[in-house]
C-alpha cells in the first residue's frame, strides 16, 4: 500500500527527510509547506530555501507561509489533497490545531533529542552545551503541546566531545533517516503502537539560543585557560549560568558552549588590543587537563586564524 504524505519544512534536514521517504514505493508526497522566498544576505537576493527548489524539481504542488498559518493558508490547504500523514521538519513555525487534525492518519514530527529531553527548537545545542554523553532522535506524533506527543521511533547516539551542532544534527538525521519510509510505514499500519510521553520533561526548554546568550568577558575566558573558577558568575546569561550549574567545571562549560554556539550565535568576548577594544568569536576550542584550550578565533576586523597567531595582538590584564 502506498501512502500520501504532506511535508511542512524549510530546511536541509527537511529535504533529507524527504528524499528518504521517496527511495521507497510506500510513499506519494501530496503538498509541500514551506516559507515563502525572502531576500537574503547583504546584497539581498531572493534564494528559495532548499524544500522550495525540491518541490519545483519533483513538481509537487507547494503552499507558500509569510507569517504564520492563518486562515488564508487554511482555505489554500483546503483544495489539496487531505494526505495520510503530515510530517514536520525544521519548519519554525506554530502548528495550529486544523492542520494537526488534517491528515487521515496522524502528523509527525522528527525531534533530534532524546525526548522527553530538550523540548524546543535548538536541542542539539541544550544537548552538547549540557554535555550530554549520549542523546536521541525520535520520531514521534504531534499534539498540541510542544514536543510532547507520542513516540514512535527513537534512534539512540552517543554525543561525541568534538561535535559542534551541525555535526549533531547531521548524524542525528541520518541516523533516523535509515529506513525512515519503513518507520513511518509500520506506524501508518498500526498508529496505537506508540508510547506516551510523561506530561513533564527532565531538563529546561531548549529555546532558540541569542548572540547575547553566547557572551562571555574575557577576564572569564582567561581564568577558564588557567583551569580557574571564577566566583562572578552573575555575568554570565543565564544560560550558561544553568549550564556550568550542572556540569560543575567553568573551562568545559565554556568549551561545550564554543561547539554548541558553533556555527551560530558563536561565542564571543570583547578583547583589549593594540587598536582599541574588539569583538572576538571563538570559533574552535578544545579542554586539555581541565584548562580551555582556543584554537581559531576571529577578531573583527581580521581574518580567522589560529589564537597561537593573534594572541600577541590581546593585552592581558
Amino acid at each position: 500500500m502506498k501512502y500520501t504524505i504532506a511535508i511542512a519544512g524549510t530546511t536541509k534536514r527537511t529535504l533529507q527527510c524527504a528524499e528518504a521517504l521517496l527511495k521507497s514505493n510506500l510513499f506519494e508526497i501530496v503538498w509541500i509547506l514551506t516559507p515563502i522566498a525572502k531576500p537574503v544576505g547583504r546584497k539581498q537576493v531572493i534564494s528559495p530555501n532548499p524544500m522550495d527548489l525540491f518541490a519545483q524539481e519533483k513538481n509537487i504542488p507547494v503552499v507558500y507561509v509569510e507569517k504564520k498559518l492563518d486562515s488564508s493558508i487554511q482555505e489554500k490547504i483546503a483544495l489539496l489533497p487531505h494526505p495520510d500523514l503530515l510530517l514536520v521538519v525544521d519548519f519554525g513555525y506554530i502548528i495550529p490545531n486544523w492542520l494537526l487534525q488534517l491528515p487521515k492518519i496522524a502528523p509527525l514530527n522528527i525531534h533530534p533529542s532524546q525526548l522527553p529531553k530538550w523540548r524546543g527548537s535548538s536541542p542539539g545545542q541544550f544537548a552538547i552545551l549540557f554535555n550530554e554523553k549520549n542523546s536521541a532522535v525520535t520520531l514521534m506524533v504531534m499534539d498540541e503541546k510542544l514536543d510532547h506527543g507520542p513516540i514512535i521511533h527513537q534512534d539512540f547516539f552517543a554525543v561525541d566531545p568534538t561535535w559542534n551542532q551541525e555535526e549533531y544534527y547531521q548524524h542525528a538525521f541520518e541516523l533516523m533517516c535509515k529506513n525512515l519510509s519503513q518507520k513511518v510505514a509500520q506506524f501508518a499500519q498500526n498508529p496505537d503502537k506508540v508510547v506516551p510521553q510523561p506530561e513533564s520533561s527532565p531538563t529546561i526548554i531548549a529555546k532558540q539560543i541569542s548572540k547575547e546568550q553566547a557572551f562571555v568577558p574575557w577576564k572569564h575566558i582567561q581564568m577558564a585557560q588557567q583551569g580557574l573558577r571564577p566566583t562572578d558568575i552573575g555575568v554570565l546569561s543565564e544560560l550558561l549560568q544553568q549550564a556550568y550549574k550542572a556540569n560543575g567545571l567553568f573551562p568545559l562549560t565554556l568549551d561545550r558552549a564554543v561547539k554548541a554556539f558553533s556555527p551560530w550565535p558563536v561565542l564571543w568576548t570583547i578583547v583589549p588590543t593594540t587598536q582599541g577594544e574588539k569583538r572576538m568569536k571563538v570559533l574552535e576550542s578544545e579542554l586539555q587537563n581541565g584548562i580551555l584550550i582556543l584554537k581559531t578565533v576571529h577578531i573583527e576586523g581580521k581574518n580567522p586564524g589560529n589564537w597561537s597567531d593573534v594572541k600577541n595582538s590581546i593585552y592581558t590584564t
